[in-house]
């Protein structure tokens, strides 16, 4: 193993043989609907992640500014009042130290239009709520596929 891939797993949390301790995983979590937040919340608790819940987009970048290097993923609804969902993703995908951060967004909306709009504009992948266990087990393949990026490009 590389001195580069060594590196990478420490910072992501895997362990030697290549699995990831998701306790070390820490998710930003946004929705403004208390119910959906609440479920989304102790789903991800139960996957085993680190979750910091926020209500609004500008509770995001208040804590990107904050504690940007400290997070790993956002976790985060289309639907946010006044469109903020997409300018959101915006202002995160500009952002030299901020598009290191895996952006996911999730909404009950399914329209492939809306989930291509969102993709293109930087966000790693799209969740159909419901949401799955199965699909948040994974979120953490997020993290790691955009730190090799970086440690690539």
């Amino acid at each position: 193993m590389d001195p580069e891939e060594v590196n990478l797993n420490r910072e992501s949390g895997k362990n030697s043989d290549g699995f990831v301790d998701r306790s070390k995983v820490r998710i930003l979590l946004c929705d403004n609907d208390s119910k959906s937040s609440q479920e989304v919340f102790t789903l991800l608790l139960g996957c085993s992640y680190q979750v910091t819940s926020v209500r609004s987009a500008r509770q995001v970048i208040d804590a990107l500014n904050a504690e940007g290097q400290h997070i790993d993923i956002i976790l985060a609804e289309l639907d946010l009042p006044m469109k903020k969902g997409m300018k959101m993703l915006k202002y995160i995908a500009r952002d030299k130290e901020l598009r290191r951060i895996p952006v996911i967004m999730m909404s009950a909306q399914d329209e492939v239009s809306t989930v291509v709009k969102c993709l293109r504009l930087g966000a790693a992948d799209y969740l159909v709520k419901p949401l799955r266990t199965n699909e948040l087990l994974n979120l953490w393949t997020h993290m790691w596929r955009r730190r090799r990026m970086v440690c690539i490009a």
